[in-house]
């Protein structure tokens, strides 16, 4: 079979064969077009389109194994987050809010509870039903580090970048080893601007990693570090 075969089998039935038959030849019709001159618009979206469904499978197999997960440890949280993510990479955030509207409603007053059921809404980019949830939480428990971190994505989204630091700085207090607020924090800084404010937070986020050994953990810090400092060095030099 040729390529334009192999795509339309591997959309109709998902054979993880036809997929593997099919990249390469993409990718040499692609190498061969490039040495050519410019590659044809088709190609490049039929590959585009092959690598997509090939994600979509590949997500849908990930959504089961954390289902899975979950079923053996109903206790651990991270897999439950990771399952809300996944599912929002579907396009399936109505699920993951149902379930967790269920739950908030089978344990009135678990703060946990309401964690997933604000990451739920935030998933699905509902950001005044994340912020009713995230405050009823709140009040139950004001120090909570998930939904403390969680409004400071309800500030950002509404436009109130302060208000977004000083929650992902509080909450990064209340939790000193979790860095995902100083990630967010990096991107909001950049996308407002705030270049040297950026830099800064990559580079707490580097030394966080290096000073405990996590080499790997550090190349992407590190990177950004550099790419930051060398945007800044950019605009600090005299227009001519």
């Amino acid at each position: 079979m040729d390529k334009d075969e192999l795509l339309e089998r591997y959309e109709a039935i998902g054979a993880e064969s036809d997929f593997l038959a099919a990249k390469p030849l993409f990718e040499r019709a692609l190498s061969d077009q490039n040495h050519r001159g410019q590659p044809d618009p088709l190609l490049l979206r039929q590959y585009g389109y092959l690598l997509e469904c090939h994600g979509r499978r590949t997500i849908r197999r990930a959504v089961e194994q954390y289902e899975r997960a979950i079923a053996l440890d109903p206790d651990a949280d991270k897999v439950q987050y990771q399952w809300i993510g996944a599912k929002a990479s579907l396009g399936e955030q109505a699920h993951t809010i149902a379930r967790y509207r269920e739950r908030v409603a089978a344990s009135p007053g678990s703060v946990r509870e309401l964690r997933f059921l604000a990451s739920a809404y935030l998933s699905a980019r509902d950001i005044d039903a994340a912020a009713e949830v995230i405050d009823a939480g709140l009040a139950l428990v004001p120090d909570d580090w998930g939904l403390t971190a969680d409004r400071g994505e309800v500030r950002a989204a509404r436009g109130d970048p302060d208000g977004a630091l000083a929650d992902w700085r509080r909450a990064h207090e209340l939790d000193p080893d979790d860095l995902s607020t100083i990630y967010s924090s990096a991107f909001l800084l950049e996308r407002e601007g705030r270049l040297g404010e950026a830099a800064e937070a990559w580079r707490y986020i580097l030394e966080f990693n290096t000073t405990r050994g996590w080499e790997l953990t550090a190349i992407w810090p590190r990177q950004e570090l550099q790419r930051l400092r060398a945007l800044i060095a950019g605009h600090d030099v005299p227009s001519q």
